[in-house]
């Protein structure tokens, strides 16, 4: 995994502040065992929505579990959010509906996750997809209402980790971030890709 040798061999990641912590934390050994267990054979195959994208949108989500101390739960619904997200994609160009059917076809495939979550993992990855003003909307199509706050939160940590990768396209406008740690990512995110 790229993200695992740069994480360990790279001397230019180590000057930001979260990296050592983050080193040292059980965060870093869900990132290992989250890429351990990606099923590749699933992603789209593409140079913009493909295998590299989804391992950096891995690590910004288990980055962004550690910042925020989310419990297991929460962190294996990030990281399957980001695994499954774009595996039902058609194409590489705007798809508002690939995120749907993501949360439809392809959650089966989600590891390390309640029975109890499957519902909030499927809202996660429809959301993800869709403008931030339907995302109540979009949401409240696949939990109950006791789950609605959790499953938003869980939304913006994830709609942000894949924000993150736009500078992939060089279309990352801090603006759309929707959380302080993210924001504070910019600059990484470019130094990341450019290493990748």
């Amino acid at each position: 995994m790229r993200v695992i040798d740069i994480l360990n061999n790279d001397e230019w990641i180590r000057k930001y502040d979260f990296y050592k912590g983050f080193m040292e934390s059980i965060y870093y050994d869900k990132l290992v065992e989250a890429y351990e267990k990606l099923n590749y054979d699933i992603l789209f195959v593409s140079d913009i929505h493909g295998r590299n994208h989804i391992e950096r949108v891995v690590f910004y989500s288990v980055l962004l579990a550690y910042a925020y101390k989310l419990d297991d739960d929460d962190t294996y619904v990030l990281i399957n959010a980001a695994s499954l997200h774009d595996t039902q994609r058609q194409n590489d160009g705007w798809d508002t509906e690939h995120g749907r059917r993501a949360a439809e076809l392809s959650t089966p495939y989600a590891h390390d996750l309640k029975e109890s979550d499957q519902d909030i993992l499927k809202a996660v990855i429809a959301a993800h997809s869709r403008e931030d003003e339907i995302m109540d909307e979009t949401l409240r199509e696949y939990v109950k209402e006791s789950d609605f706050d959790r499953a938003k939160v869980l939304a913006k940590y994830f709609k942000d980790a894949d924000g993150l990768d736009r500078v992939r396209i060089n279309h990352l406008d801090p603006a759309y971030l929707r959380n302080e740690f993210s924001k504070g990512l910019v600059d990484f995110a470019y130094e990341f890709y450019e290493n990748f």
